[in-house]
């Protein structure tokens, strides 16, 4: 079989460990020692991935220790991925790890205190009992009895200087039908009439006084107590909006609790996660090294694993025989012939 046509045969085949079997077959020859532990003829079992592993030809003639097989693009890869391992864990091993730093403390809120609200309500209380009582007393105090009184006795003299009016003109209409009276009877009692008219116009004036400066009080006191009413009024929502204010001011603190407790909650919370991440992001570059480190020990194992085939002896290579190829693997058999070798070598 021709020596190229199976090499390109056998070009798809994997690395694989080589190995040596040696077969002798050795004649001794009078006065020739080193016969004894040289054979004649020697047979090599090798196991090749790949043909370029195999680096002598039939023909040649090789020394003691020379290379027979040699598995340099395995050794060229796995040296790559050793590179690319050690690469790899000083790139995770120089990943920096940000260190837990503790939060400032959250400041607590300051004490509270309602009393400007207390004394406000306090005060507002103060002035809406005041002005109830102003309110009251106004009301059971009655400034019409005076006024009333002067009504009423002003209408009373105008009443009695109207009937007396009445009748000094009927006394008058009944002097003049009299006949053979005196003139000056007559003129005496038109006098009196005009007296009693002018005391009766007097007496009408002075109710109508009195009966305006009834109106005017009634006025007064009517505008006093809307003022007492509005006071009351204004009173009782100045109380009402203290209240509210300290309602306010009670509601505004519940809800700065709610929020400070909020906030120390999610404190907790955002300082367990960072504490979590932390020891995530630790835990997976352990992970990381962990792997990468057993996938390097795995490569050096593969490395320390590979073996040159040295020859034992000199001599030349007789013979190539490619045997068999089983899972990739290329099962080759070398002959060598000892006889022509320097027993220097």
């Amino acid at each position: 079989m021709n020596w190229r046509a199976l090499l390109l045969a056998v070009i798809l085949g994997t690395v694989v460990f080589g190995g040596l079997h040696a077969q002798t077959n050795t004649t001794n020859t009078p006065g020739n020692d080193s016969s004894l532990t040289t054979p004649n003829r020697l047979k090599i079992n090798l196991t090749l991935a790949d043909p370029t592993e195999l680096k002598v030809r039939e023909g040649d003639t090789v020394n003691r220790g020379q290379v027979l097989s040699d598995k340099e693009a395995e050794r060229s890869r796995l040296e790559r991925d050793q590179r690319e391992r050690l690469l790899a864990i000083a790139n995770v091993e120089g990943q920096l790890i940000p260190m837990l730093q503790p939060a400032p403390a959250l400041r607590e809120l300051p004490p509270i205190s309602y009393t400007v609200e207390e004394t406000a309500i306090q005060l507002a209380e103060i002035k809406l009992a005041q002005a109830q009582r102003n309110l009251a007393t106004a009301i059971e105090a009655d400034p019409f009895i005076s006024a009333k009184a002067k009504v009423e006795r002003s209408l009373a003299d105008v009443e009695a200087a109207h009937r007396a009016f009445e009748l000094q003109q009927r006394k008058l209409d009944a002097v003049n039908g009299l006949r053979g009276l005196p003139p000056e009877m007559l003129t005496h009692e038109t006098e009196k009439l005009r007296q009693a008219k002018t005391t009766l116009e007097g007496k009408e004036a002075e109710y109508k006084f009195f009966q305006a400066e009834y109106f005017q009080v009634e006025t007064d006191r009517r505008k006093e107590l809307t003022d007492l009413q509005s006071k009351v009024s204004i009173a009782r929502g100045e109380l009402e909006q203290a209240q509210s204010r300290l309602r306010a001011a009670k509601e505004n603190q519940e809800l700065a609790e709610y929020n400070h407790r909020i906030t120390i909650s999610r404190r907790a919370e955002e300082e367990n996660q960072v504490a979590i991440n932390v020891a995530n992001q630790k835990l997976d570059r352990e992970f990381k090294l962990a792997q990468l480190r057993e996938q390097l020990s795995a490569v050096e194992e593969k490395l320390n694993g590979i073996v040159q085939v040295k020859s034992p002896y000199s001599g030349t290579i007789r013979r190539i025989k490619f045997d068999r190829q089983t899972d990739g693997k290329l099962a080759v058999t070398l002959y060598l012939d000892t006889t022509g070798a320097s027993p220097t070598n």
